[in-house]
């Protein structure tokens, strides 16, 4: 069968995963084959706001981040994510960061791709929730903000098996890629993926709907490319609260951590402890 992609498209990473989060699962399983490596689950740490192309970090991204850690941890000890926030240089678009909780170690790996520290907010967030874990990032400078050539997608999922292997104790089986190198190693596994077949899609059913007030296409689009600019430029660390809204993200996280712990706990889904 003939691949989705030509090896002209992993040049432009934006027309391969992006688009189709099914290949990027693909690609995936293909990668980690063969491995002991927990496949990672992707998260976010930003909302959407209303009538915006850019998320935001607030309070409530940042406890719901947290439960699902929390969660996680339940159900094994180390855990990997493709964690997804809103950009800091472009409007509109989010980045990918390879971020790895041990609960085992007390540690907390991530990665940017940029080479850069844990946003503010974040490790914030992460000392109030998890004080007892170390937090550590590494520097390597992968891609460059200048070119902005959306690698981070693919160099996620490479710096978590670097993560991996470097927890495993095999610094030599660690690829440490930057933007162009990734993109050469995934054209073998990107070829395996197939052209779908194409289903029969069925005649929806017709039903009468009540229809919204008509929107002036014009207004819509002005207001909403002036929230994505003033979402794009928002920062929690700005805040006159900011300190009491950490904490308030973090407790919300573990009350519904300890909600949902309950509930597991009664359907016999993990075992009691204490």
């Amino acid at each position: 069968m003939d691949s989705k992609y030509s090896q002209k498209d992993i040049l432009d990473i934006t027309k391969v995963f992006i688009q189709d989060y099914s290949d990027l699962q693909a690609f995936r399983k293909m990668l980690y084959a063969g491995t002991d490596f927990p496949l990672p689950k992707d998260v976010s740490g930003g909302e959407a706001p209303q009538n915006s192309d850019h998320d935001i970090i607030n309070a409530a991204s940042l406890a719901k981040l947290g439960e699902r850690i929390l969660n996680d941890g339940l159900f094994a000890s180390c855990n990997a994510y493709h964690l997804s926030l809103p950009s800091v240089n472009t409007p509109g678009i989010n980045h990918a960061l390879a971020l790895m909780v041990d609960n085992q170690t007390k540690e907390i790996w991530y990665q940017d791709s940029y080479g850069i520290d844990m946003r503010r907010e974040l490790r914030d967030f992460f000392k109030e929730l998890l004080p007892d874990h170390k937090i550590t990032y590494f520097t390597q400078i992968q891609q460059y903000k200048q070119k902005n050539d959306s690698s981070c997608v693919l160099l996620c999922e490479y710096n978590l098996l670097d993560m991996w292997q470097r927890k495993k104790g095999h610094p030599e089986k660690m690829h440490q890629f930057d933007s162009f190198e990734a993109r050469e190693a995934a054209w073998p596994l990107v070829e395996q993926i197939v052209m779908p077949v194409p289903q029969t899609k069925k005649t929806p059913k017709f039903r009468f709907m009540k229809k919204e007030p008509a929107q002036d296409p014009k207004r819509y689009l002005i207001e909403r490319n002036r929230n994505t600019q003033r979402y794009f430029k928002y920062r929690i660390t700005s805040e006159k609260d900011y300190r009491e809204q950490i904490k308030t993200a973090a407790a919300t996280a573990r009350n519904k951590h300890a909600e949902f712990r309950r509930e597991m706990t009664e359907r016999h889904l993990i075992q009691r402890m204490g």
